[in-house]
């Protein structure tokens, strides 16, 4: 009876082994994806081949990358050869978490670590992955520009951007002074605001660092090195929020806004077909806003613990847009 009960009791310690280690196996690798279809949904690249051609591109300097342990502390050890799927899925796992908005425990569950190995790795890859796709945001030429404006802007030969700014919810400061900062009258809520430059074939083109709520669109553009891109002639699409006729004038520059009343009761029927040639147009910025913002990581509440990052996630997620087909 007592050899059976040890037999059993073995038994069961190498069950209890074997479900810990299932535990540990990450329910999802990056090979493990094998649409176009579930890349986009999950990491918002378009294609399973897109994935792995940005990982050939990112995997010599990812190498390299420290482990983020703390403020100030990084891993001292390097990667090795060994680490190739590894930081492969390390890659779809920061794209999952600013994809789909994941709290930090669903995402370490999800690859089978810890919470705190997540969350090391997380602030390893973002910073890198912000220096290293910020050269897809480009600032083209306007004989570039010109050469592939769409249909719907040839009534505007000469528009090189349209602009806007976007707010992103954050969770609530508890110093007073960060509230009265990041507090967004028109959204009523704590965000930050950043400007964004559109082509006009709906490529991102321009990004401010992020500004608290309070900003107004005028002081966002002027201190954000948009009008140094400026050059004469060239026409900038903007709402009425941006006064910045004269900044653009000073540069031999225009600026296209909808009318609007003027003072007036109601609009004349020019103005009013001007306003709808105008939306129509500028609808495409919109449509490029709402593109950035379907990663969840920005269309959610940010935590004030990654309100820090939030210059690099604009930039990773507006990088990532720019590799998706064109909007018109």
């Amino acid at each position: 009876m007592s050899k059976s009960i040890t037999a059993l009791q073995r038994k069961c310690q190498t069950l209890q082994k074997k479900v810990k280690e299932m535990q540990k196996k990450p329910n999802i690798t990056a090979n493990s994806i094998q649409t176009d279809r579930k890349m986009k949904f999950y990491t918002g690249l378009p294609t399973v081949a897109a994935f792995h051609e940005l990982f050939q591109y990112l995997e010599p300097r990812a190498r390299k990358l420290r482990v983020w342990r703390g403020a100030k502390r990084q891993s001292a050890k390097k990667r090795n050869i060994a680490t190739h799927r590894k930081l492969k899925d390390e890659l779809l796992m920061v794209l999952m978490r600013n994809r789909l908005g994941l709290l930090n425990e669903d995402v370490a569950d999800r690859f089978g670590i810890s919470p705190s190995v997540c969350s090391n790795l997380y602030n390893t890859w973002v910073p890198f992955l912000s220096r290293e796709l910020k050269p897809l945001i480009i600032w083209p030429s306007k004989d570039v520009v010109r050469a592939n404006l769409p249909a719907p802007f040839k009534a505007y030969p000469n528009v090189r951007c349209i602009i806007d700014c976007t707010e992103i919810f954050i969770e609530t400061p508890k110093n007073l002074d960060s509230q009265a900062v990041t507090w967004s009258d028109y959204k009523k809520h704590n965000t930050l605001k950043f400007l964004i430059g559109i082509t006009p074939n709906g490529a991102v083109s321009f990004l401010s660092e992020c500004w608290g709520g309070r900003a107004s669109d005028r002081h966002i553009t002027l201190e954000s090195g948009f009008l140094d891109k400026v050059e004469p002639h060239d026409n900038i699409m903007a709402d009425r929020g941006f006064n910045i006729q004269e900044d653009l004038l000073f540069r031999q520059a225009s600026l296209t806004i909808p009318p609007g009343a003027r003072g007036k009761s109601q609009m004349s029927r020019g103005d009013v077909e001007r306003t709808k040639r105008i939306a129509n147009v500028r609808i495409h910025v919109e449509r490029a806003i709402q593109r950035v913002k379907t990663f969840r990581i920005l269309k959610n509440e940010l935590p004030i613990s990654m309100i820090p990052h939030a210059d690099e996630l604009v930039t990773i997620c507006a990088a990532i847009c720019n590799l998706m087909p064109p909007l018109v």
